[in-house]
């Protein structure tokens, strides 16, 4: 025990041991407004005692408290419960999900994953959408829509229904399935290679460290990245638009070029 200067101890696990006798007895029945037994959080929270436990254990919990003889915990430990469940739904391991608590960036996780609240079935998606079912089955087979489990979804939500809404006003505006289908295709594929680089730049070896990384400089992203992380969102968006813009702009360019080649067999601008 570690004696605490408020006048209570710690156990070797953590456990604050509450050492005023005047305290009401949890084992006699009285309960602290808000307190709760380890088997009323184990129930509230839809587990088990022994899996408490064990989240406690590997310090994904915050300590219990102790009074008189019985360890009581509060609304924070049914919170943290459910966070830890809903990560485990979108395939955190629990090695994960330690070293976002450890670190402090629940917070970030949550204004990630949290933003959206609408949520579709398949079914919902497309009727909600107005797109043909054979329209989405085709965009489909390219992987568009993303399937929500892999990026940590339980189900469809507003960004993608903002995406087949889109290409149903592209295709009402006269756009060709299979050109349409070809874009996001294409986009998809680069996405993910570029998706797969970032990665392998903030992940070589397991250290994070790209060749032109240093630790001071990963660190520094992380703690503006995490604390910020609805702006930064927004300013990648900015500079993703810029340059996909700034390229459609140099692809018609381009084929204003081979235009002129055409007709006279020499590029604009050329001798």
């Amino acid at each position: 025990m570690v004696v605490l200067g408020n006048g209570s101890e710690t156990s070797d696990k953590g456990d604050q041991v509450d050492l005023d006798p005047r305290g009401p007895d949890p084992s006699a029945g009285e309960l602290p407004e808000g307190a709760l037994r380890i088997d009323d959080l184990a129930r509230l929270s839809g587990t088990t005692v022994d899996t408490v436990r064990f989240y406690q254990r590997e310090g994904l919990l915050p300590p219990a408290t102790r009074r008189g003889r019985a360890l009581l915990y509060g609304p924070e430990h049914l919170e943290r419960l459910e966070r830890i469940h809903d990560l485990q739904a979108r395939h955190f391991s629990l090695k994960s999900i330690r070293a976002v608590v450890d670190e402090g960036r629940l917070q970030l996780l949550d204004q990630l994953f949290g933003g959206q609240k609408r949520s579709f079935t398949r079914e919902e998606l497309i009727a909600e959408s107005g797109l043909e079912p054979g329209h989405v089955a085709i965009l489909e087979a390219g992987g568009i829509p993303d399937e929500p489990a892999g990026h940590g979804a339980r189900a469809y939500d507003g960004d993608d229904l903002a995406l087949l809404s889109s290409l149903r006003s592209s295709l009402d505006r006269g756009m060709p399935t299979t050109v349409a289908t070809l874009l996001l295709q294409l986009f998809t594929r680069h996405l993910d290679a570029l998706r797969q680089d970032v990665f392998d730049i903030f992940n070589v070896g397991g250290t994070g460290l790209g060749p032109a990384l240093t630790e001071e400089d990963l660190d520094t992203f992380r703690t503006v990245a995490a604390n910020a992380i609805d702006e930064f969102l927004q300013d990648t968006s900015i500079w993703i638009d810029y340059l996909y813009r700034r390229g459609v702009q140099r692809l018609v360019v381009e084929a204003m070029d081979w235009e002129d080649v055409a007709e006279d067999g020499v590029p604009a601008g050329g001798q």
